[in-house]
């Protein structure tokens, strides 16, 4: 058998103008996936920041509009003949909270406070210095049993009474003391409901983390709530930039809004000039995204109502308006009968 000369032989390597090429395709098909991973997580960042917006927004308008609608809700307390005080939003002491049982008095249930007010407020931590705010009270629509109030708590309680034997002219009881508590119940055989005193200030912050290592400028919506004998501040939705309110006052008593307003008209003995009067309110919400959005300039204006507009902020946050109106069932709903 003769020897294969004629067969090839193996390639036992490639030539310097072939890996150079090789190596430049592969750099080319590196910086293209590259490319598109960075614009991949770069969009996937615009669009977590995008959603958080708009999940921050709504949540902001639903709560605020939901705890409009169930403010001034004070149980059985009786309506009629019923007086409206305006106490001092940071009060903690029963004696200033406005309720009086001898004299009928209760707190107003809605009762909106401008910015400059609201600087004057020492219980609000860093309140914007443009937002507006409103304060609403109500009672807890959960009972607490008369044996679970505590007494060194100082929390305020309502008690009502639905015994015809009690004395008619003590219809409730605000009190931090158990031993306060004597009204009874319908059937006369045990004691009356005691619920908890809410009230609470919703308005907007310049900062989300407003002291320690982490200070930033991130606007917030918080609560300031009356919790025993001080006041407690939440941050509730970041990224909320600017809160704006409208008033409906019904003036002819018939629980309809006759006039919209963004505060008190200020003429004495006027329907218009009083807070208990409102009967829906209606509230516009500014949220702005978290981060900026590098490819984005904000030249819009927002329309926020009586308010007038905000913008444009030349910036590179994303902004979006959310509106809700509410409808004070508690102080409506009595007049409409």
């Amino acid at each position: 058998m003769k020897c294969g000369r004629g067969i090839r032989r193996g390639q036992a390597g490639v030539t310097l103008v072939e890996l150079m090429v090789a190596m430049a395709i592969g750099l080319i098909v590196v910086a293209g996936l590259a490319m598109m991973f960075a614009n991949s997580s770069q969009a996937g960042r615009e669009l977590d920041n995008t959603s958080r917006q708009i999940e921050n927004g709504r949540y902001a308008v639903d709560l605020l509009s939901q705890e409009m609608a169930a403010a001034g809700f004070y149980g059985d307390v009786p309506y009629a003949g019923g007086v409206y005080t305006q106490p001092d939003p940071c009060a903690t002491a029963i004696d200033q909270l406005g309720w009086d049982d001898a004299s009928k008095k209760r707190p107003d249930p809605i009762e909106g406070k401008t910015a400059s007010e609201m600087a004057g407020l020492g219980c609000s931590g860093n309140p914007s210095a443009s937002s507006p705010a409103v304060v609403l009270r109500r009672l807890d629509t959960n009972t607490t049993p008369q044996a679970s109030v505590v007494d060194s708590a100082a929390i305020a309680y309502v008690q009502t009474s639905q015994c015809n034997n009690d004395l008619a002219s003590t219809a409730f009881v605000a009190s931090t003391q158990k031993s306060a508590f004597m009204l009874r119940n319908l059937t006369c055989t045990g004691p009356g409901e005691v619920r908890r005193y809410l009230s609470r200030i919703y308005y907007v912050a310049s900062c989300n983390e407003c002291s320690g290592a982490g200070v930033d400028t991130l606007p917030t919506l918080k609560r300031a709530e009356v919790s025993g004998n001080k006041v407690t501040v939440t941050p509730l939705a970041v990224g909320i930039e600017h809160i704006a309110l409208e008033y409906g006052f019904d003036t002819n008593n018939d629980g309809s809004p006759d006039v919209y307003r963004t505060g008190l008209s200020g003429v004495a003995g006027a329907a218009d000039n009083a807070w208990s009067n409102v009967v829906t309110a209606r509230v516009y919400v500014l949220a702005r995204t978290v981060d900026e959005v590098p490819a984005h300039t904000d030249t819009k204006r927002y329309v926020m109502g009586l308010q007038g507009t905000l913008g444009p902020y030349n910036d590179k946050y994303k902004r979006k308006v959310f509106v809700a109106t509410a409808k004070l069932q508690n102080v409506a709903g009595p007049r409409e009968n």
